[in-house]
C-alpha cells in the first residue's frame, strides 16, 4: 500500500469512526458515510495533501482506492 493510500485508508476511518478500510471498500456500503462524511473528508484530503480536488470528480468516485489514486493524480499535477 502506498503512502497515499495509507493516509487516505487512515482519513476515511476517521471520518466514519470505522475500523478496517480498505483500497476496495465501497463508500455506499460504509455504515456511517453520509453527505456530511463526505464533505469532511474532502476537506481533510485537501488539508492533508495540500491539493484541491474537483467536487464532481470527487463524488463520483466510487472507493477508496479510486479516491487514492485521484489523490496521487493531483500531487502529480502540482
Amino acid at each position: 500500500m502506498s503512502d497515499v493510500t495509507g493516509t487516505v485508508v487512515e482519513l476515511v476511518e476517521r471520518v466514519t469512526e470505522l475500523p478496517g478500510i480498505s483500497p476496495a471498500s465501497s463508500f455506499h456500503s460504509l455504515a456511517n458515510w453520509t453527505s456530511l462524511a463526505a464533505l469532511r473528508l474532502l476537506t481533510d484530503i485537501e488539508d492533508e495533501f495540500g491539493v484541491q480536488l474537483d467536487l464532481r470528480t470527487y463524488l463520483a468516485v466510487g472507493d477508496v482506492g479510486q479516491l487514492s489514486d485521484l489523490v496521487s493524480t493531483a500531487l502529480g499535477d502540482r
